[in-house]
């Protein structure tokens, strides 16, 4: 699969030594992390292999059995092992053993080994977690963050905001506009209410190295943003308050303030960072987060750059086409290289066949915890380079094409898209 094996070490040792934009990471802040007295369970079950233990057939209150802090680690572990024996062979898994043995030197995840793996875990909690790991070892420059932990980060040339607004996009009732009048300390009686908040909320955060807005509506409705007047909006909403609509009223209210969050963007000169595809957790609808379905919403606001995320994964082909079809929409592989490697090794090489490389961004980590983001780092890295190997092996590419691709891909095109 690595084509030429020289060709993949000459390409891999120029990838490895790259330095890095972190496209989209939602790190709880170190000074939370190394405050808390939590094991190896409850740091690295929280996020992505707990859910797929629960497909391997764990339930919820063993899970958080595993995330609390009232059990035994030895009696955590009799919990563990029978479903690790299940679940080992998933990316998931991988990167918490490919992080094991690059940051704490332990050569597999097993019953012998976890007791020291989560001593060392504990002795390396402390200030100074983060720049070890996230710059001198993954050579991170920057990430984007997308979290809510009031007041951080403050201005700082290491996080850059993502900011969420999907709370006054999500508008599903009357009570809902009554928690944004009691949150926002304001009164809201049409659409231009809410766009306030947005406004206000937008300039607060700019101080705070705002970059980016980020919304995961395709966890709750359909991707599928109509065009909507600003009169159909009014009257939606009027029905809304008065508790005598429908859900046609919610879609349009909705539709019409994703069409205002893309124009506040464009005005603002901030990147629309747009959930597509598989929804983490158990249990969802799927095709509500084909990237297909923003073809209207990006049609509309061509002015506005919209960053499509963890490769639409399972629907890699319906991105590839939005991103060739439309100048402003880019194909992001945060998260996707640990929710499929295999899928990476597929889609890539058609996203180089069919999109400017320039369009193209590598990785974002998109984990709570920092070992998570080093582990699916080293996976990113070695997809990448074999992509690449493959296409210089086949002479489609040069040895200098390959290497000049990758430093675009893992830094030079999220750098510029996020300026």
């Amino acid at each position: 699969m690595r084509g030429n094996e020289n060709i993949f070490q000459e390409l891999w040792e120029t990838v490895d030594g790259l330095p890095v934009v972190d496209t989209h990471e939602h790190l709880t802040p170190e000074s939370m992390r190394v405050e808390t007295t939590g094991d190896f369970f409850s740091i690295a079950l929280a996020q992505y292999a707990g859910s797929d233990l629960i497909s391997a057939g764990m339930t919820p209150k063993q899970l958080e059995t595993l995330l609390g802090h009232e059990v035994a680690f030895e009696d955590k572990l009799n919990i563990f092992m029978p479903f690790w024996e299940k679940v080992s062979n998933t990316a998931y898994s991988r990167v918490l053993a490919v992080a094991a043995r690059g940051l704490y030197d332990i050569d597999e995840i097993s019953r012998e080994s976890l007791p020291e793996l989560n001593k060392r875990v504990a002795e390396k909690n402390k200030p100074g977690l983060y720049k070890e790991i996230l710059q001198d070892k993954c050579r991170i420059k920057y990430c984007l963050w997308d979290q809510s932990f009031t007041g951080y980060p403050k201005k700082d040339d290491f996080f850059r905001l993502s900011l969420r607004l999907d709370d006054i996009v999500f508008v599903n009732s009357a009570e809902d506009i009554k928690s944004l009048e009691h949150k926002y300390n304001v009164s809201i009686s049409s659409p231009e209410g809410l766009e306030e908040i947005m406004e206000v909320r937008i300039s607060n955060n700019k101080p705070r190295g705002l970059t980016a807005i980020k919304t995961a509506l395709a966890y709750n409705r359909t991707l599928h943003f109509e065009t909507v007047s600003r009169a159909e909006a009014v009257l939606s909403m009027d029905h809304i308050l008065r508790n005598r609509f429908t859900e046609a009223d919610v879609k349009i209210l909705q539709d019409y303030m994703m069409n205002s969050l893309m124009l506040k963007a464009f005005w603002h000169n901030l990147t629309i960072q747009v959930h597509t595809g598989l929804q983490e957790g158990s249990g969802n609808v799927i095709y509500h987060a084909n990237p297909a379905l923003l073809s209207t919403l990006v049609s509309n606001h061509p002015a506005t750059r919209v960053d499509l995320f963890h490769g639409g994964y399972p629907y890699g082909g319906e991105l590839s086409a939005m991103a060739k079809m439309f100048p402003n929409v880019y194909i992001d592989m945060a998260w996707l290289h640990v929710i499929s490697p295999s899928f990476v090794r597929r889609y890539l090489p058609e996203w180089l066949d069919t999109v400017p490389v320039s369009k193209l961004m590598g990785f974002g980590g998109d984990y709570t915890f920092v070992e998570g983001v080093y582990g699916h780092l080293q996976l990113a890295k070695e997809n990448i380079t074999c992509v690449l190997a493959d296409k210089v092996a086949d002479g489609v590419f040069t040895m200098t094409d390959a290497k000049r691709y990758a430093k675009m891909m893992l830094y030079e095109n999220p750098d510029s898209l996020f300026m």
